[in-house]
C-alpha cells in the first residue's frame, strides 16, 4: 500500500534547489566528496571550487556520474586524473 501525502508542500515547487549535492574529487589524497550547496541549478549559488577537507587543495569536478575508485587503487586514481585533464567528465 502507498503513502499519500499528506499535504501540497509536501509535493514540492518543481523548482530544483540549491541544496543538490555535486560530486568532487581530490587528486592530492585520492578521496571524492559530495558538497552541499554546490548546484548549478540555482542562479544565486555561484559555481566555485571547494577546497578538500583534508589537505585543503582545491577539488576538481568530474561530474554527476563520477564513481572514485578505492583510496588504495593509486593507478586508477592517476587513470582518472589523467583523463580529467584530457577533458573527459563523468556526465
Amino acid at each position: 500500500m502507498s503513502r499519500l501525502p499528506k499535504s501540497l508542500k509536501d509535493f514540492g515547487t518543481g523548482v530544483p534547489h540549491a541544496t543538490n549535492k555535486v560530486h568532487f574529487a581530490c587528486f592530492s589524497c585520492r578521496k571524492s566528496f559530495k558538497q552541499q550547496g554546490s548546484s548549478n541549478w540555482d542562479s544565486k549559488v555561484p559555481q566555485r571550487p571547494f577546497p578538500c577537507p583534508n589537505c585543503k587543495v582545491l577539488m576538481t569536478r568530474p561530474g554527476r556520474y563520477f564513481k572514485a575508485p578505492p583510496k588504495r587503487a593509486k593507478k586508477r586514481w592517476l587513470e582518472v586524473q589523467r583523463l580529467y585533464s584530457e577533458g573527459k567528465r563523468f556526465n
